[in-house]
């Protein structure tokens, strides 16, 4: 009878155990620095996205903050991302969502092969999607409309016309050409200007180029003979084939680390 019961509470604590396990294996995905979301809430989101990276094979992190530091959302983002260690494999793979309550931007930041799945885009509609749980500060809901758009864009796969973009950077020295002619031409007709009002009297009167003072005008008479209009359509359309390149295209960019990110965000 004592062995029955050594037995019994042995499963017991067993599975007390495995329990505990799987519970604290859930490492911190929700960064919630600025207070928009209750304890429980974040307990929800943060097995929410524990259970979706793994699901997905990539990470995904949520933060909401108060104080930007000086940084654009995209610096912002990106910046978490990077400098904690976050994403799957050597590419980093994954995403963050970002809450930037400074400037009241949402912004979502993406990584390795995470940047080829959610295309310029399908970020767009992601935010279409969380956009209006903002407006409403109901964050809780915009985090979920995040996860579930995410993870239904993630599992239909990478788009057929996918294609990644590196953003242009501005180019200093073509401004710097361009600047300088500029103000040689300003200066060229400053100084032209001031010649021609310092030059001497015209000599040049009505005499110097009639003879005689005497002015001959020729009589001359243009007809119209025929006019014909002729109309032509033209077809400005250069195919219906052009926004589809445009739906596929992934635009990425250089964070302050060095590392390529994908992304996009908006006012709310």
């Amino acid at each position: 009878m004592m062995n029955r019961y050594k037995g019994f509470l042995y499963i017991i604590l067993s599975i007390i155990l495995l329990s505990g396990i799987s519970l604290f294996a859930y490492t911190q995905k929700v960064y919630d620095e600025a207070n928009l979301l209750t304890s429980s809430e974040i307990t929800t989101l943060n097995q929410r996205a524990n259970e979706l990276s793994q699901s997905l094979n990539m990470d995904i992190v949520i933060v909401t903050t108060l104080d930007n530091q000086g940084k654009t959302s995209r610096d912002y983002a990106d910046d978490f991302y990077d400098y904690n260690g976050f994403g799957f494999g050597p590419d980093r793979d994954g995403l963050l969502l970002l809450f930037n309550m400074d400037d009241r931007e949402v912004y979502i930041s993406t990584a390795g092969i995470a940047i080829r799945y959610l295309t310029d885009q399908r970020i767009e509609r992601i935010l279409d999607a969380v956009d209006p749980h903002l407006s409403s500060a109901n964050y809780y809901e915009g985090v979920v409309a995040f996860l579930n758009n995410v993870e239904g864009y993630i599992r239909a796969g990478i788009p057929s016309n996918q294609h990644t973009v590196e953003e242009k950077k501005p180019n200093i020295l073509g401004r710097i050409v361009m600047y300088l002619f500029i103000s040689m031409g300003i200066g060229g007709i400053a100084v032209g200007v001031m010649a021609s009002n310092n030059k001497g009297k015209s000599t040049v009167n009505e005499g110097t180029y009639l003879q005689n003072k005497a002015l001959n005008i020729i009589s001359s008479n243009d007809r119209h003979v025929n006019t014909r209009v002729t109309h032509v359509t033209i077809n400005t359309n250069s195919g219906s084939g052009s926004s589809g390149g445009s739906s596929g295209r992934s635009t990425v960019h250089r964070s302050s680390s060095g590392r390529s990110h994908g992304g996009g965000g908006r006012k709310f």
